[in-house]
């Protein structure tokens, strides 16, 4: 539990006074230290100690935190509860190391922004082997320079010239250790703000997207000026294509023929090769599934009502360009969830009929597979074309979304509220969805399904407690209170247990009051065990009856991840996968005592410098760098003796003024021209072509 501890207070005699660190262009701000005797900074602590240490001079701040809470660490407050004030800096950096004997990964969020979003965008990590010092780096606006005054952009999560929250009331920078699962140490050696922002009119910004969809405002390689250049970065792709075709030694599947002959049942499998999980394919060969994502023409979906002034000339919508309009009702967070439905336009498809003519999606879906076959690619990823898929001359995973399900009405998450598996409409959801979505059910050039997506699953715990916070009806809280009734007996054991005051069972079905975590804890870890393994067996024993010979391939966990979930989908999944945006996985591993394969569902790295405006989860420096870090994430997945693959989101760059939730991510391979990032894909094809060798080696 957070508090405050005056023991922890610290005072640091600065011999620059804090108005000379009111800097010139280039000089810094000093965050910490920056007290005086008699005006202290304050620092929180949370499941952690601190300590103040004076190494040649310099003070540091040593945090060994427990592993008692997901994220310990602590809270740096400006003397006297101020808030600091960083308008005109671009970034807030801190010096940190790590002080333990494990590999660990230090966070650091400035200030604390209500908006989770915007508190998210001000924050970043490094991971650290023992005794390595990083830099820890956070931009305070989406551009190295800001309009004064600034615009009412909306629709997009990365703005050009945006501050991401107000800069003069920054009242706290935090820092914690990430996925905490031992007790650990790091120290703060510096914390400060640098780098003036350049202030710049807003006249002659709008419009800022080309008829191509691209960042109006700025020059870089590959920026398409017309449609000769279009239709002239196709012939030269494909002449390229031709000088390397395909990687050696790999059959139609992208199975290894150098490699082992093993069983062939005539669809994908999984198997362990000296201490390795590996997949193997229909015809016995050992198969690593490097991935792509949304490998799809409809990934260019923008909206523009309501904005049609950010657009440099759009097409009549009475013209040749109608089909690439649209009308849309999805948007999750951002500013369309209240403006729904929409008009949108896809720039990318409306650049590969530019390119193309009339057959330009049979072309897009020609041109995709000689590239992926070209790049080392071996799979055809989640939410992908499904004209595309069904070619069959790429492998490819099955993606079903459970729709219409009961949820649990006192849950909450990202995406929405839980499914009640207790309630029978439950399993009636799971098979009438994947009854819809059954596509590559008994093919064998699908590996597998992945059911759902990024699912809330909250820490232990919190599903009860939801569950507790539902009206009597529900029937997983009806399911709970049996559970109960079973263990207790009577509602006065319960209450003794609880420390709570029930007359009767009906009363407590009736409340909607959740217990004191500490005492009912056992109950709820119990119960929110039998959520997990109740969904997973379900959703199991359903596509069993579906898609018998493919692989469950788990929901793709992300964010709060517990060994009770990864356990129950490690007993009915045939692989577990995970969301991981990390630098690095090659240390991943399962709960103890459990054996499964892994699959990494989503990784990416992004950049600023071919005129997108939001790097994604993870940043790289420029597009070479990204294919950097690409190698990187494969080989340290391939050195992982758990992990068959690992899928990039997504294929092409994602709409600069966003897609409907917002995110405009430099994420893909290629980007809104069909024109592919060939820094990165250099990398991309020098670590798939060389993959098998890499991890039988490794």
């Amino acid at each position: 539990m957070m508090k405050k501890n005056t023991s922890m207070l610290l005072a640091i005699i600065l011999i620059v006074s804090y108005a000379c660190n009111h800097n010139e262009k280039n000089e810094q701000l000093m965050l910490y230290p920056l007290s005086t005797a008699n005006n202290p900074t304050s620092i929180i602590t949370n499941d952690a100690k601190v300590e103040q240490e004076n190494i040649n001079g310099k003070p540091i701040i040593k945090v060994k935190t427990g592993n008692n809470i997901p994220k310990p660490g602590i809270i740096i407050k400006e003397p006297q509860e101020k808030a600091w004030d960083l308008e005109g800096y671009f970034q807030v950096k801190a010096d940190v190391s790590n002080t333990s004997n494990e590999d660990m990964q230090v966070e650091m969020f400035v200030g604390n922004d209500p908006d989770g979003l915007t508190r998210w965008y001000c924050s970043d990590y490094v991971d650290l082997l023992p005794g390595e010092a990083k830099t820890i780096t956070v931009d305070l606006s989406w551009t190295p320079w800001v309009f004064n005054p600034q615009l009412n952009i909306v629709g997009m999560r990365g703005i050009p010239g945006k501050i991401k929250t107000d800069l003069k009331a920054i009242d706290q920078v935090s820092f914690n250790v990430r996925y905490a699962t031992s007790p650990s140490s790091f120290a703060i050696h510096k914390l400060y703000a640098t780098g003036k922002t350049e202030e710049r009119d807003t006249s002659g910004f709008f419009p800022f997207v080309d008829e191509y969809g691209q960042y109006k405002h700025k020059e870089w390689k590959n920026k398409v000026n017309n449609d000769d250049e279009l239709k002239k970065s196709l012939e030269t792709e494909l002449a390229q294509l031709k000088l390397s075709p395909e990687a050696k030694d790999r059959n139609k599947y992208g199975g290894w023929t150098a490699g082992p002959q093993l069983k062939a049942t005539g669809f994908f499998r999984t198997e362990k090769v000296n201490n390795k999980w590996w997949m193997v394919d229909p015809e016995g060969r050992l198969f690593w599934t490097a991935g792509i994502n949304c490998v799809s023409s409809g990934t260019g979906t923008t909206g523009v009502e309501y904005r049609e002034d950010y657009f440099e000339n759009l097409p009549n919508k009475e013209s040749e360009f109608t089909p690439f309009y649209g009308r849309s009702n999805w948007a999750s967070h951002g500013f369309y969830k209240d403006h729904k439905p929409y008009d949108t336009y896809n720039f990318i498809a409306s650049n590969l009929y530019k390119k193309n003519g009339n057959n330009w999606l049979d072309e897009f879906r020609t041109l995709t597979h000689k590239r992926l076959r070209s790049w080392g690619i071996t799979t055809i990823g989640f939410m992908s074309d499904r004209g595309l898929t069904e070619q069959q001359k790429t492998p490819y995973v099955g993606s079903v979304w459970i729709r219409n399900t009961p949820t649990i009405e006192g849950s909450s998450g990202f995406w929405g509220k839980f499914h009640d598996v207790f309630d029978p409409g439950f399993r009636e959801a799971v098979r009438s969805s994947m009854e819809r979505q059954k596509n590559g059910a008994g093919d064998p050039w699908c590996i597998g399904f992945f059911i759902d997506n990024e699912m809330s699953w909250g820490k232990v715990g919190s599903l009860s407690i939801g569950t507790l916070k539902s009206p009597a009806t529900q029937p997983a809280k009806i399911e709970f209170i049996h559970d109960l009734k079973l263990k207790y007996r009577t509602v006065e054991s319960l209450n003794k247990q609880w420390q709570t005051t029930h007359h009767t069972w009906e009363e407590l079905l009736a409340s909607e009051t959740i217990p004191n975590e500490e005492f009912a804890h056992k109950d709820l870890v119990d119960f929110y065990t039998k959520i997990t393994q109740t969904y997973f067996r379900i959703v199991s024993e359903e596509l069993e009856r579906i898609a018998p010979h493919q692989n469950y391939l788990g929901c793709r966990f992300a964010w709060a991840n517990n060994d009770i979930t990864i356990s129950a989908a490690a007993k009915y999944c045939d692989i577990v996968s995970f969301n991981k945006y990390e630098y690095s996985v090659e240390h991943i591993e399962m709960p103890e005592g459990v054996d499964k394969p892994i699959m990494i569902g989503e990784f990416h790295f992004g950049a600023l410098d071919r005129g997108m405006l939001h790097v994604g989860v993870k940043k790289a420096s420029n597009q070479t760098d990204r294919g950097i870090k690409y190698q990187e994430y494969i080989q340290g997945a391939l050195r992982n003796s758990y992990i068959v693959g690992a899928h990039w989101f997504q294929y092409t760059d994602q709409p600069l003024t966003g897609r409907g939730d917002g995110e405009n991510y430099n994420v893909g391979l290629v980007n809104v021209c069909n024109i592919p990032h060939y820094e990165l894909i250099e990398k991309v094809q020098e670590t798939c072509y060389g993959m098998y060798e890499y991890r039988t080696e490794n």
